[in-house]
């Protein structure tokens, strides 16, 4: 067998340079792949949803959710410390996977829109707790949105909470919610009312009488909060005298809301409705 050099073979010798290749040496061109993250905040234009997370991609969003729980946790806990009458619930750092793709497939929520990929609860004994608990939370972490359903409860449940979506270094967002003590207690027994409503719903199923049952539910675990503190009893009950910021109200039309900011000047205040609205309004025709 002859051997030939490899010039006479027609290869081109090949200078190596000395010392690791880079993929670029080698004649690949880089990619760089980045999160669209200057979108958070903006509205999905297909649901309407706001965008929270930094992908569009669920599985993603889970796993940064999951890699900054321990993080966000442990800043909770500081914080916590603090304030009395405030302590951390329950903490999830992931989506059971069914539940998932509930929401995405069969309620439309587009993955880079859905909130509690990781998520956590704290317990207060008072408003005064709550009002603490807001403020240190939005002193240690940036708040992506806010939505507050403490006094009345969301429209469909009457489930009371202040929810905040807070973003956390590595551009995950996690949901907390800030709960009375009686309502979280009240739910985390009967939590399958909230389901049996739910399940009725996503089947195309009347459930009217589960939600019945479960607006009963959080009504009344909210008016045992209330009495303990003080807080005139009954849902949609109403603070007589003079009208400042967070008394409950109502509307000329009958419509019971709370006052989230009162013009000493103008003689206006701005209330938010039990539906979620809104509105601004002159003082004298708040009742």
């Amino acid at each position: 067998m002859v051997i030939h050099p490899l010039h006479t073979l027609g290869f081109e010798p090949i200078a190596l340079q000395p010392g690791p290749l880079s993929l670029a040496d080698l004649g690949f061109e880089p990619v760089t792949v980045t999160f669209d993250a200057h979108s958070i905040g903006a509205v999905d234009p297909a649901s309407g949803r706001t965008i929270v997370q930094p992908t569009d991609n669920s599985a993603i969003n889970q796993a940064l959710a999951t890699e900054a729980m321990p993080s966000y946790t442990a800043r909770l806990e500081e914080l916590l410390r603090d304030i009395p009458g405030a302590t951390l619930a329950a903490t999830r750092d992931a989506k059971k996977p069914a539940r998932l793709a509930e929401k995405i497939a069969g309620e439309g929520q587009p993955a880079g829109t859905v909130s509690d990929y990781g998520a956590a609860q704290i317990a207060v004994d008072s408003p005064q707790a709550k009002d603490a608990v807001v403020a240190a939370v939005e002193r240690h972490f940036p708040v992506l949105r806010q939505q507050d359903h403490f006094a009345f409860g969301d429209p469909v449940y009457r489930y009371r909470s202040f929810s905040l979506q807070v973003q956390m270094p590595n551009d995950a967002s996690e949901e907390l919610q800030i709960v009375p003590r009686e309502v979280l207690e009240a739910n985390q027994q009967e939590h399958h009312r909230y389901k049996q409503a739910r399940n009725a719903e996503l089947a195309g199923r009347t459930a009217a009488q589960a939600t019945a049952a479960a607006r009963a539910l959080n009504d009344a675990a909210m008016d045992r909060f209330n009495r303990r503190n003080g807080v005139p009893t009954g849902h949609g009950a109403i603070v007589k005298g003079a009208v400042v910021k967070g008394s409950r109200v109502r509307l000329a039309d009958g419509a019971l809301a709370r006052v989230v900011y009162v013009d000493p000047n103008m003689r206006i205040a701005r209330v938010r409705t039990e539906d979620g609205r809104n509105v601004t309004v002159r003082r004298k025709d708040l009742r």
